[in-house]
């Protein structure tokens, strides 16, 4: 199966959500402008904010926007070829900045491993270290053949058929085992449990246009101290965008 291009020369993602997904919770997100075409420079804005009453995302600016920066994003074009974006503070996002130089999927990838711990020592909970991971696409001219290879700790990768996506998750380079749930929340956040065949396959179909994310979590037991505060545990979080048809 082969991916179908999608028309995303305007395309808001968001990202890496640090709780559950109220509707009013602050959260990251990235816009990716461009035409689509070879040789013309796509932005990728880093953004920090949060949803309105009228769905709309606000983006503010202060320290959670600073925190912001320290995402790693890097490309990987049809080829494999991988480049390191830099990320460059503006007034209310950071800005990363790539040219594609052939046509084909190029695939976009991030982690943050510097979020601070998140502290629940105060209501007698445990304290998590959280760990983000970025996982898109971004299409440009007639898709061809790409590397379908996990690339992250957590990855996702989708093969889009109209309505219908298939996707298959990793963990440290292999398939993600049989019986793994997956979250799968549709533009309207509400939210859809899918689970993992034995090749680490699973299937959804899009009932909407608008933004899906895929969440793959994994906590590793194990615990320690980071910026003098303990943790119990980390938690590794991959959350694929997709822009639903």
């Amino acid at each position: 199966m082969k991916n179908k291009s999608l028309t995303q020369f305007y395309i808001t993602f968001c990202l890496c959500l640090l709780s559950s997904v109220p509707a009013m919770a602050s959260a990251y997100w990235i816009n990716v402008k461009g035409s689509g075409k070879i040789n013309e420079p796509v932005n990728i804005e880093l953004c920090y904010g949060s949803m309105d009453e009228f769905g709309v995302r606000r983006r503010d600016a202060g320290k959670e926007l600073e925190l912001t920066g320290d995402f790693q994003i890097r490309i990987v074009d049809p080829k494999g070829n991988q480049q390191l974006l830099e990320l460059i503070m503006q007034k209310d996002h950071w800005l990363a900045v790539f040219t594609p130089k052939s046509e084909g999927q190029y695939r976009i990838l991030g982690i943050n491993d510097k979020h601070p711990v998140i502290d629940r020592s105060a209501s007698k909970g445990e304290n998590v270290l959280p760990i983000d991971y970025i996982a898109s696409v971004y299409n440009v001219g007639t898709l061809i053949e790409t590397n379908n290879n996990s690339l992250q700790t957590l990855d996702i990768i989708t093969i889009v058929e109209e309505k219908k996506v298939t996707l298959k998750a990793f963990f440290q380079g292999k398939a993600s085992k049989a019986g793994t749930k997956l979250r799968v929340f549709n533009p309207e956040n509400w939210e859809k449990e899918i689970v993992l065949d034995k090749n680490g396959e699973a299937v959804f179909y899009t009932t909407m246009k608008g933004l899906y994310i895929i969440r793959q979590d994994w906590i590793e037991p194990v615990s320690g101290e980071y910026k003098q505060v303990k943790f119990n545990s980390k938690r590794h979080r991959c959350n694929y965008y997709l822009l639903g048809q």
